[in-house]
């Protein structure tokens, strides 16, 4: 709230004293941009001081309020995503999202808070994949806890009637969880989870150990053998990354680049994104947040090129040259190999080092 007051004190600032040059530079009042920061509609303000400060770079007062309803911005989104975090980690995902989902109505521009809604639903797909397959391991244990109590009843009472037709069901439904841990089986290791793999496959193979199970097992990278009562919990292995596949490790370090892009994003460090999207093209080009991002930013930059490009004229032209260099140069680097750039570049430094030469040997 304390960054909110400042807004406000800025506001009535600009609106006191500066009312002349409120009234040329800032066609939304400022008291509609302070409501919006009051009410925390941040999508709102930001593109209304992003609009502004385009058409007036030299505000430096109307560029401060920008950073400062920026940086409320981003606490705001990241108190947001550490709430989201606290539910999850308590379970309770449909507030978690509810969360992420509320907050972006106040931001919908926000990169942050979409990663993070991407990131708390994958998390929650895990979290039922887990426990489904805990329960498919635990009926797994059960039956074969049950074959120790049929061998006991066959030895107590060999004429029980209905053994045989006990047994019957009892191995159908074992070759049934057999089948669904190998299917798991494979799919968690064409994921690179090699260890819950093995796991998976070493289970079915107790249960049924047909050709079919054994050749998985076959294929399957070495890794530590796995003891005979070794109790296995999923989570326990996910994050380990010494069986995990490279594709898999891939995967995970895609993850924590979208979210170190979101937040370089909404800090609007364009150059520092750019160098970010590049690993994470690297690694998935075919992400579909990945590749949204990407179009964002194309869009992005090339925006802020053509508005520093004749930031830059205008200032040259005013003979503002060591101005207009600073501007290029910062266009530059979000375009490296602008050829028009580089020569508006090389054109404003001769034009320098002539007038440096006058000053120092003035005729």
């Amino acid at each position: 709230m304390s960054g909110i007051r400042h807004l406000c004190i800025v506001g009535l600032i600009l609106l006191g004293g500066g009312c002349a040059h409120l009234s040329r530079t800032v066609p939304i009042g400022m008291d509609q941009i302070n409501a919006w920061l009051a009410a925390r509609e941040y999508g709102n303000a930001l593109a209304t001081l992003e609009r502004q400060t385009r058409l007036h770079p030299d505000d430096d007062v109307l560029r401060a309020l920008q950073q400062t309803a920026q940086r409320e911005a981003n606490r705001y989104a990241a108190e947001r995503i550490a709430a989201a975090d606290k539910l999850a980690q308590q379970d309770r995902w449909e507030q978690a999202l509810q969360q992420i989902d509320d907050a972006r109505k106040h931001w919908p521009q926000s990169a942050s808070l979409r990663v993070a809604r991407d990131a708390l639903e994958n998390r929650r797909q895990q979290r039922i994949e887990q426990l489904q397959l805990e329960l498919l391991l635990h009926e797994g244990r059960s039956l074969l806890e049950t074959a120790r109590q049929h061998r006991e009843l066959a030895q107590v009472n060999p004429g029980y009637l209905s053994l045989d037709w006990d047994l019957r069901n009892y191995r159908a439904r074992r070759g049934s969880v057999a089948r669904k841990l190998l299917e798991v089986g494979l799919q968690v290791q064409r994921e690179g989870d090699l260890r819950l793999a093995q796991h998976c496959l070493i289970m079915a193979q107790r249960l049924e150990d047909s050709a079919a199970i054994r050749a998985a097992l076959q294929r399957l990278p070495q890794i530590e053998p796995v003891e005979e009562v070794e109790e296995f919990q999923p989570l326990r292995h996910r994050k380990t990354a010494r069986y995990a596949s490279h594709q898999l490790k891939q995967r995970r370090r895609l993850g924590t680049l979208l979210g170190e892009y979101a937040r370089v994003r909404d800090r609007n460090d364009l150059v520092a994104a750019r160098e970010i999207m590049q690993q994470m093209l690297e690694i998935d080009p075919g992400h579909p947040r990945v590749r949204e991002l990407k179009a964002e930013q194309d869009e992005l930059i090339r925006q802020a090129v053509e508005r520093d490009i004749a930031r830059g004229d205008d200032l040259y032209s005013q003979e503002r040259i060591e101005e207009a260099v600073a501007v290029w140069q910062r266009a530059l680097r979000l375009a490296p190999f602008d050829k028009e750039l580089r020569h508006k570049l090389d054109r404003a430094r001769t034009a320098l080092e002539t007038l440096q030469e006058i000053k120092q040997n003035p005729r």
